[in-house]
């Protein structure tokens, strides 16, 4: 009886652990950096948004025009 319950248990454990595993996210959730030292734009439908980073650039955010959020 005791196998039985330590097999579901770990059972269990594996399960939980790998629903927890992080969702590969698609190339329109991916930060995609411009502006910065290579003096990349951003791709067609995005514009370049602050924080303007040192060596990183800012952030490319969906929207061709509009206001960049805070």
């Amino acid at each position: 009886m005791k196998f039985a319950i330590s097999t579901l248990i770990t059972a269990l454990v594996v399960l939980v652990q790998v629903s927890a595993e992080p969702v590969p996210t698609t190339q329109t959730s991916q930060a995609t950096h411009c502006n910065g030292p290579d003096g990349l734009p951003c791709p067609t439908g995005f514009r370049c948004c602050g924080p303007f980073l040192q060596g990183v650039g800012g952030t490319c955010v969906e929207g061709a025009t509009g206001l960049c959020s805070l």
